[in-house]
């Protein structure tokens, strides 16, 4: 019997309760939208009417409430952060044209429905006061991030599916060179253990090179398909707001780099031990 491995890392307060009102007012309606049309439009029109300081983050980033003209609530994560150095230093080496950006995170949610992983929640792009920010749909009802599930030792209750959405977040992560990748607190589970991966702004770096090609061992025979289907009319059509020229163009080589992996592993191990 194969035993099934699965895969780790991706690098494979309580409060006080307030004295209720004799007649308390109740709570607005969270929102029920599905769709990444309905969500989108929810986040560009949405009134914010509550903030504070975002869990975890060291950008300056914010967790809204936002609330439609109808009376239905959700939250957001907005971040503005907008900087680009020609050069970065990371630990010994040194990162050269160097972004973060709330625009990362409008165009890896354009580029994961793009090969159809549909893992990065709905972004948009609005002005947030003066400056233009991204709006992030918040998952709701996340039951962990990697990290914790991590330190408590936490099983997930089916070991192929989980592999596959992880095999599915490395694949993300290597198309867009994502520099804050081995931050796995920016991989969350809900309760039912489906996956997503937030937080880009480090990402589209401009190597033509894979980041960590011993991560992509496994691949859905879909995003292939659609990786193969991409080309650049169709990124500057969906990406072009966000991401420059040198972006894309280095996007491009290394989708082909990992176009040429998966076959050289499918030659190597057989296509049923690659691809699902």
């Amino acid at each position: 019997m194969r035993r099934m491995m699965l895969l780790g890392t991706l690098v494979l307060a309580t409060g006080s309760l307030a004295a209720q009102e004799l007649s308390p007012t109740p709570a607005p309606p969270k929102v029920n939208l599905t769709t990444d049309a309905d969500r989108e439009r929810f986040l560009l029109e949405a009134a914010i009417v509550r903030r504070r300081s975002a869990p975890g983050g060291i950008t300056g980033s914010e967790r809204a409430t936002l609330r439609s003209a109808d009376g239905w609530e959700h939250d957001a994560h907005i971040q503005r952060i907008d900087q680009h150095k020609m050069a970065n230093p990371i630990g010994a080496t040194v990162e050269l044209d160097f972004h973060d950006s709330y625009r990362n995170n409008v165009a890896a949610y354009r580029l994961d429905r793009l090969i159809g992983l549909g893992m990065v929640p709905v972004t948009v792009v609005r002005h947030d006061g003066t400056l233009p920010a991204s709006f992030t749909w918040w998952v709701d009802d996340v039951l962990m991030d990697e990290k914790a599930r991590h330190r408590k030792k936490i099983p997930v209750p089916d070991v192929e599916a989980w592999n596959r959405q992880m095999y599915g977040v490395r694949l993300l992560h290597q198309l867009t060179f994502n520099t804050d990748a081995k931050n796995i607190r920016n991989v969350l589970s809900d309760p039912t253990f489906r996956v997503y991966a937030v937080d880009f702004s480090r990402a589209f770096v401009n190597y033509s090179d894979l980041r960590a090609e011993k991560e992509l061992l496994r691949f859905s025979r879909q995003a292939l398909e659609r990786l193969r289907a991409l080309d650049r009319s169709t990124l500057d059509e969906k990406l072009g707001r966000w991401l420059n020229g040198r972006q894309i163009a280095a996007m491009l080589k290394r989708r082909d780099k990992i176009l040429a992996l998966a076959e050289r592993l499918v030659a190597e191990k057989g296509e049923g031990n690659v691809l699902y």
